[in-house]
């Protein structure tokens, strides 16, 4: 999957099914995780395209799921569609997703080499301990709130170049980085 942002940045992901599927619920788990990495980086407004004609109609509601397997994701992607404020499927000929597809060519053998796990998440818990040491991110994090510089020209200079890897999203810290979704400061 290709996932390009208004501002051109573009991340790409490879999602490899370990079990046994068909193509179309293989279009269907490909859109389920285009939607979940969306939702888990808070975009609110995604335009969506796809080469299976299949999965926009059903999901634009257009033609109906009658396989039992197919209704179970149709139903899994609604519920995820149901969470951004703005969403639109699109199908696209295969000739025109050229990029995405030398992107996933590229990327798969590198994947199937690394993935460990099915699970491309984490868990933590925050520790707190009353008054917080000074932090690596606060200087980062008081450019991004405040513009909040030094009064050295070069270590402001440095500063911005800094902070253009990082975004603020719901008061989280995150970093940018190419082709991988946005990681959490912690």
């Amino acid at each position: 999957m290709l996932l390009t942002s208004p501002m051109g940045t573009s991340i790409h992901q490879a999602v490899i099914l370990q079990f046994k599927t068909t193509n179309n619920q293989a279009e269907y788990k490909a859109l389920i995780a285009r939607l979940k990495l969306a939702l888990s980086m808070a975009i609110k407004c995604i335009q969506v395209f796809s080469d299976s004609q299949l999965v926009v109609n059903q999901v634009n509601k257009i033609f109906e799921a009658k396989d039992e397997a197919l209704r179970k994701y149709l139903k899994q992607a609604q519920s995820l569609i149901l969470q951004f404020e703005d969403f639109s499927l699109t199908h696209i000929p295969k000739e025109e997703i050229q990029v995405a597809d030398q992107l996933a060519k590229r990327g798969l053998p590198d994947l199937r080499r690394t993935q460990a796990s099915k699970r491309h998440s984490f868990e933590c818990a925050e520790v707190s301990s009353g008054e917080w040491p000074p932090c690596w991110m606060d200087r980062i994090l008081n450019y991004l709130n405040a513009s909040t510089q030094p009064d050295n020209r070069q270590e402001a200079k440095k500063l911005k170049l800094d902070c253009a890897k990082y975004v603020l999203i719901d008061g989280y810290l995150y970093r940018r980085s190419y082709a991988r979704p946005l990681t959490k400061c912690l």
